[in-house]
């Protein structure tokens, strides 16, 4: 179903949001085949004032940068939201854009806040309750830019959204925020985004084959990647060129694999000095895994007679699973505690949680020998 045969203009000037709505309610109703088309928006500029994508509607565009869906100068709204009660929908080859240069105030795509029930997996073309917490959305081959807030936000127990192949460029805080859980985030580029790339608060999703370069110009205490959620996979995830950290773990049981982190750390505003604050990875959380990851900088000595990054890793609680963290090129050697064990459910008995034994390089995880005292140490062996 063809947007403009609803009157949507697509001409950049025009306010298409009444005329989209009509042909996403009449595409969502549709009974042959019961409920649902794909919801086809040619080339073009369609301004809105915001819109809530409804179940089993499947946007798609000519592409990004060719169907753009772009806030209206001077408004507040998100460009794009999924309300509690939309699943099984996709979008495909489009641009949310939040125009944020002519007074658009939001996110470019959000999720309502839904509960962890019911817990209703709907994959056929029916409907069968109005709220459903299993999603089931794809988003392939999307651009989020341009927005005020963040590229990407998602609110808490959304799960089960599926993204590929997407961009997300020049947003003023974040490129991704998620509470959510038990989504996948592949083959994809954050850029340019004013906090942190990524900023998992979530459990149980995964992000994979990405690369995540200049955030953190606005404010560089986040990193690249912040994660401070629990059991989400990181791998081969690469921070470049970020004015902050590179990657940051503040969560419980988060793995990294195959991560690099390269040249962050920049000076606010300066490319060519170093901020002399800025490490690789610093491991704050715990019963992390770190395995196969790298810090280095490309650029090599900056004009300030700095490399970019500061530290290699910073490591402030040793209860660590696994820790594998080579490093080259950076100004100062890493920081790390031994011996000095974060309390954690179910530990006390000699012998039974994880410690580092000697800070490295390369670092060696012990156990403990004794039982935690009062102030959370043991003896390592």
């Amino acid at each position: 179903m063809n947007v403009v045969n609803y009157g949507a203009t697509g001409d950049g000037r025009t306010d298409d949001t009444s005329a989209t709505n009509a042909a996403m309610t009449a595409c969502a109703g549709r009974t042959r085949p019961k409920d649902g088309c794909i919801l086809y928006f040619p080339a073009g500029i369609y301004l809105t004032t915001g819109l809530s994508i409804q179940a089993f509607v499947n946007i798609k565009g000519d592409g990004w940068g060719t169907s753009v869906l772009r806030l209206k100068p001077h408004t507040a709204s998100d460009v794009l939201t999924v309300p509690a009660s939309a699943f099984n929908f996709s979008i495909y080859g489009i641009t949310l854009d939040g125009n944020s240069r002519q007074g658009g105030t939001g996110n470019c795509f959000s999720t309502a806040t839904t509960l962890t029930g019911p817990a209703e997996w709907n994959t056929s073309n029916k409907r069968t309750a109005p709220v459903n917490a299993q999603k089931w959305g794809h988003i392939e081959e999307v651009m989020f830019s341009n927005c005020s807030a963040d590229g990407i936000h998602i609110n808490s127990f959304n799960y089960m959204l599926f993204f590929d192949n997407f961009y997300v460029f020049n947003n003023g805080v974040y490129g991704i925020f998620s509470s959510g859980t038990n989504s996948s985030f592949t083959n994809f580029q954050i850029e340019r985004n004013g906090t942190a790339g990524i900023h998992l608060a979530g459990a149980n999703n995964r992000f994979m084959s990405g690369e995540v370069i200049w955030n953190g110009a606005t404010v560089s205490t986040e990193a690249g990647v912040y994660v401070s959620g629990l059991r989400n996979i990181i791998m081969a995830i690469q921070t470049e060129d970020n004015y902050t950290n590179g990657f940051v773990d503040s969560g419980i049981n988060n793995e990294f694999i195959g991560c690099f982190s390269d040249s962050n750390g920049y000076a606010k505003g300066n490319v060519n000095a170093s901020s002399l604050n800025a490490s690789g990875f610093i491991v704050a959380g715990t019963g992390g895994v770190y395995i196969g990851d790298k810090v280095t900088s490309y650029r090599g000595l900056l004009p300030d007679g700095h490399y970019t990054t500061e530290w290699p890793y910073t490591i402030t609680k040793a209860n660590q699973s696994k820790v594998e963290i080579s490093y080259d090129s950076t100004n100062k050697p890493p920081i790390a505690v031994a011996g000095d064990i974060e309390p954690v459910r179910g530990a006390g008995k000699g012998g039974h949680v994880a410690c580092i034994l000697a800070p490295g390089p390369p670092i060696v995880l012990g156990s403990c020998a004794s039982a935690q005292s009062s102030s959370g140490t043991c003896t390592c062996n």
